[in-house]
């Protein structure tokens, strides 16, 4: 499969991971097998949510589909999300070590992430190299030719 299609459904999975947790943030708490501790905690449980796997998921995935129009213009943009979604394997895994074996859902978890974080630093790695175009290299050399620094600023006395 191309880098276009494997960075386009990455970010699509992404997106859709965010609208469920911004739109059912309960199922998303029980899901982790997560719960508030009192009823007059359920809507900071529930805004927690919806900022951490709704707001930012959405976010990622939309970053992850845009960099989908030309991922090797945007081998950074595609390098951080992967890097991010390893960085969540990484410490999911520093959590069984600390904590023990956290359960099928748990494994599931930590393979998910891994996965999706693959994918996509392998993305962000693969392809040519992209090259300036010519217009664009003449346009900084003549920049360069006619910058002049500005002149120093004396202290004030």
């Amino acid at each position: 499969m191309n880098p276009r299609i494997w960075t386009i459904v990455a970010g699509l999975i992404i997106f859709a991971l965010g609208v469920l947790g911004l739109v059912y943030p309960e199922r998303v708490l029980g899901l982790l097998g997560l719960a508030y501790a009192s009823p007059s905690h359920m809507a900071a449980a529930l805004g927690e949510i919806r900022a951490t796997y709704g707001g930012i998921f959405i976010v990622m995935g939309v970053y992850t589909l845009l960099a989908a129009t030309d991922p090797a213009l945007h081998r950074a943009r595609l390098l951080f999300v992967g890097l991010l979604w390893l960085g969540a394997c990484a410490g999911r895994l520093f959590g069984v070590y600390v904590d023990g074996n956290p359960g099928l859902l748990g494994w599931g978890a930590a393979l998910f992430e891994l996965a999706v974080g693959g994918v996509l630093v392998a993305v962000a790695q693969s392809g040519p190299a992209v090259t300036p175009s010519p217009a664009l290299e003449r346009a900084v050399r003549d920049a360069e030719a006619r910058y002049e620094p500005p002149p120093p600023v004396a202290p004030p006395a």
